[in-house]
This record gives structure tokens, sequence and C-alpha cells, in this order.
């Protein structure tokens, strides 16, 4: 359901959700830096930090399986 002014319920849990990844894992974001972001950049910032974090996920795993396919068992 909608709310008065058409936004879903849980448009604040996700706008709290994003503030909280960006100021965590965004190295150098601030609350009140993320909260009073206009939504667009908000949103690019966001998009941009989930991106990285996916590339850096998949860097690791490719670092991980070439050590452990050079491991020699006994």
């Amino acid at each position: 359901m909608l709310g008065f002014f058409g936004l879903a319920k849980d448009h604040s849990v996700m706008v709290h959700s994003q503030i909280f990844d960006m100021i965590n894992y965004g190295n150098g974001f601030t609350f009140s830096d993320v909260y009073q972001m206009p939504t667009y950049l908000r949103n690019f910032y966001y998009n941009k930090l989930v991106d990285t974090k996916k590339k850096e996920s998949e860097q690791i795993k490719k670092t991980n399986s070439q050590k452990s396919s050079k491991v020699r068992i006994r």
C-alpha cells in the first residue's frame, strides 16, 4: 500500500539501509552527508559502492581459487 505521498511503507527502511551501507562500507561518508544528499546522488554512489564490492568479492574468489589450485596435498 502506498503512503500519503505515494511512497511505499518500506521506503524508509530502504533509505536507512542505504545510509547504513554507505557509512560503514563507503569509506568517508558521514550520516549527515548521506542523509542530506540528493536522492539521485545517493543512488549513484550506492550503486557504485555495490558494483565495487561485487568486483572485490569476485577478485578475492579468483585469487583464492588460484592459490588453492597450487597447494599440494599429500
